[in-house]
């Protein structure tokens, strides 16, 4: 006789004796592994017709596709919005710092006239500050002490083969540890100084430290 699976239609060929129980009997399909209770078989319930089985056919499985490849020679990857404004932040900032150590590098004379201290700074890395007034030099500073304060004396000299102009002076104060206490700008004794001239300043310091043991004068741009 021919019992079919109720889960997965497979069909098979029993004998009938095998299901004569008068209570049927409990089979399994090897195909699913389902299990029920095949009912006997009687005149009430006759064996159906004799059917060829058919074994169940098992599909092959599809052939795994892998995923195409993106084209990388002919698609660039677009970074996000966000990325691209970091990096254009980024690279303006270092722009800026670059330009402002140019700057301290080719005005450092100026700068260690007004702090002298970067001159020390600059001499170390091997930048020598230079005077914003090449040519021109300051000599025989001389302070001095009056009713009206302390009084710093010199002269500007012009040791260069043309005319030089003269920029303004800076005038400073130290303590005996050469720390700067206090310092004035003055206007230069002349604004023109022809070759081998020399041109005299004078300036007071009418409330002077009593601690000023040292006198630096320097130029300052005009």
């Amino acid at each position: 006789m021919i019992v079919t699976c109720p889960a997965c239609r497979t069909r098979y060929m029993v004998a009938e004796p095998e299901l004569s129980r008068p209570a049927g009997r409990i089979v399994r399909c090897a195909n699913c592994g389902h299990s029920w209770r095949q009912e006997p078989v009687t005149a009430d319930h006759p064996s159906p017709e004799p059917v060829p089985i058919v074994p169940p056919v098992h599909k092959p499985a599809p052939e795994a596709v892998a995923p195409p490849v993106p084209d990388t020679a002919s698609a660039a990857v677009v970074p996000p919005r966000r990325h691209r404004w970091f990096a254009f932040g980024t690279l303006a900032v270092l722009v800026l710092i670059g330009l402002v150590i140019l700057a301290l590098v080719a005005g450092r004379g100026w700068v260690s006239s007004v702090w002298p201290p970067s001159a020390r700074l600059f001499a170390a890395v091997g930048l020598p500050a230079t005077s914003p007034a090449t040519g021109l030099k300051i000599d025989k500073i001389t302070p001095s002490r009056a009713a009206d304060g302390l009084v710093i004396e010199g002269e500007v000299v012009n040791s260069a083969r043309i005319s030089l102009k003269v920029p303004k002076l800076r005038v400073a104060l130290q303590d005996g540890a050469g720390k700067e206490i206090q310092f004035k700008i003055i206007a230069p004794p002349k604004a023109l100084l022809q070759p081998g001239e020399a041109a005299h300043f004078r300036t007071p310091f009418e409330h002077a430290s009593d601690a000023a043991t040292g006198v630096v004068v320097t130029f300052t741009p005009g």
